[in-house]
């Protein structure tokens, strides 16, 4: 790809996530996940927004993330570590909603012209209750300790 090209998908993704974090301030009381000061919140206390993640990410993400985003041909969206974006979720967002393509290692197609701004947000509530689920029963490491609570920083690709 071009470095024009690129630098035009950069501004675009960019944009989208300057918009996605606007989101933040329209979130119920409740909002309760930042990771970082930055971040847009989500209210992952709000159990009607979680079922209603739960329930998007069954119908849409469930078939390659696996069942609570567990990990299947997709990697593991509840586990606190993102593969290709930072673990943000203003990041989550913008790559729910533009997707991954195969020349940045990934094969996830964009769902924001199909899934509206609310039901990515409900995903994005979702995968951080049920990350918080996991850590708080010890399935998985917290990927906050000993970070100086700091959002982790990926992609890792190899």
């Amino acid at each position: 790809m071009s470095g024009l090209k690129l630098n035009t998908v950069f501004a675009k993704l960019a944009a989208v996530a300057a918009f996605a974090m606007t989101l933040g301030v329209a979130l119920p009381a409740a909002a309760q996940h930042k990771a970082n000061s930055d971040d847009m919140e989500v209210p992952t206390n709000d159990m009607k927004v979680v079922e209603m993640g739960k329930g998007m990410f069954g119908r849409r993400c469930a078939f390659c993330h696996g069942s609570g985003g567990h990990g299947a041909k997709g990697p593991c969206l509840s586990c606190g570590v993102f593969k290709y974006t930072g673990n943000t979720n203003s990041s989550i967002y913008v790559t729910i909603a533009t997707g991954v393509p195969k020349n940045l290692g990934g094969t996830m197609g964009a769902f924001g012209t199909t899934m509206s701004q609310e039901e990515i947000l409900s995903v994005i509530t979702f995968l951080r209750w049920e990350e918080k689920r996991r850590i708080d029963g010890a399935e998985i490491p917290d990927p906050y300790k000993n970070k100086n609570d700091e959002a982790m920083v990926f992609p890792t690709q190899k």
